[in-house]
């Protein structure tokens, strides 16, 4: 009985000994959650999120980290999926233990996954557009800061930049099935309203759909003056601007942010000759800023692809930020109140700055945004 009791000792001894080490390993290490569609219709966004989050995190490892800790990136692929968005949140949290999460890629995906980060006091940047997502009706609003521009200041933007003009007082919609198209179609009907504009068409699709010439040919016999592409999907908005090359829809087509990248600039080919886009930077012709994110892209072996690196390097330099202004131990709670007083923060790859505070959550404003269009198979800066 007593060299039973004395095995038992020591097998205690030695699961002690197992639980408390990564416990002291822990210290020296922040542990954050890296939500993204690593596969389906969004991968072309989600995949140069992930990269460009994981070479600035070893990048910052190498450099020393943050006030000597570590930050250590577990990803998830949601799949461009909301309930594996909600999985991947849940595991993040529950089994390795993130204090933050940056993503999901879609603003579905985000809205899905939420109420997982808001019960369990997990602080989340995501690189969406979708305007409902900080409204504060939602109870998780606390614990959600937006890393990129809403479709809001994006709608605003292209209002003001000239795209609807005297002589184009009738406009057409096509937007993608979700939160985020679906949002940016109603913030656009409420903007043609204040601004005297005729919708003459309102035009919806999935995001996998590949043949959209039904959805073109529908907006073509409706005669606009101009047509707004509500798609954050490259794949999705190529292939209505492919359909409108095809069945003679020659109205100009403005695309919003998330367009701004190589995958729909490939995809749409020929067809794309003089869209324009209203986003972030431009790779084609890279601020001084935007190059130095080039630099360590090509520096890790990955090509700049578009507005997504910018998005989530701004996530991850934001969380950053954050945790160097944190005292002890980095919860979830200290680092939220920490977002909270981060503005006029310049330290990022994008022209601007952002701004957080206990009252909005929102980050950027329209001082960051850029016109582009496409020309000769690049996109080129018009203002």
């Amino acid at each position: 009985m007593r060299r039973n009791f004395l095995k038992s000792l020591a097998a205690m001894a030695l699961l002690g000994t197992m639980f408390t080490v990564p416990a002291r390993a822990a210290d020296d290490v922040i542990k954050v959650g890296g939500i993204f569609s690593l596969s389906g219709p969004a991968a072309p966004f989600g995949i140069p999120e992930r990269d460009v989050v994981e070479i600035l995190a070893k990048k910052l490892n190498a450099e020393g980290g943050v006030k000597g800790r570590k930050i250590e990136m577990v990803f998830h692929d949601d799949q461009s999926n909301p309930t594996e968005a909600a999985r991947g949140a849940t595991r993040l949290i529950q089994q390795e233990n993130v204090q933050a999460i940056i993503g999901s890629t879609l603003g579905t995906g985000t809205l899905a996954l939420m109420p997982i980060a808001m019960a369990n006091k997990v602080p989340v940047l995501a690189p969406i557009g979708t305007i409902d997502a900080t409204s504060k009706k939602h109870a998780f609003w606390p614990w959600l800061f937006r890393s990129a521009p809403t479709e809001q200041v994006i709608l605003d933007g292209i209002m003001e930049r000239g795209v609807f003009t005297p002589k184009r007082k009738k406009f057409a919609v096509m937007y993608q099935e979700d939160a985020y198209g679906k949002a940016g179609m109603e913030y656009a009907l409420k903007l043609s309203k204040e601004h005297d504009i005729n919708v003459v068409a309102s035009v919806s699709a999935p995001l996998n759909a590949i043949d959209l010439t039904a959805a073109a040919t529908k907006i073509r016999n409706a005669n606009p003056e101009v047509v707004l592409l509500e798609t954050s999907a490259p794949a999705l908005g190529a292939a209505f601007v492919r359909a409108a090359k095809q069945v003679g829809l020659n109205a100009p087509l403005i695309g919003s942010g998330s367009l701004n990248q190589r995958p729909f600039l490939d995809a749409a080919g020929p067809a794309g000759e003089g869209v324009q886009v209203v986003s972030l930077g431009n790779w084609d012709d890279p601020s001084e800023k935007q190059n130095a994110l080039g630099d360590i892209l090509r520096a890790a072996g990955k090509k700049p692809s578009g507005y997504a690196e910018l998005l989530a390097s701004t996530g991850f330099l934001v969380l950053v930020e954050a945790l160097k202004h944190v005292e002890g131990p980095p919860t979830g709670a200290l680092i939220r109140d920490a977002i909270e007083n981060i503005c006029e923060f310049k330290d990022t790859f994008i022209d601007g700055s952002i701004c957080y505070s206990k009252d909005q959550h929102e980050g950027f404003s329209k001082d960051s945004l850029v016109t582009v269009e496409i020309s000769q198979g690049k996109f080129k800066t018009i203002k």
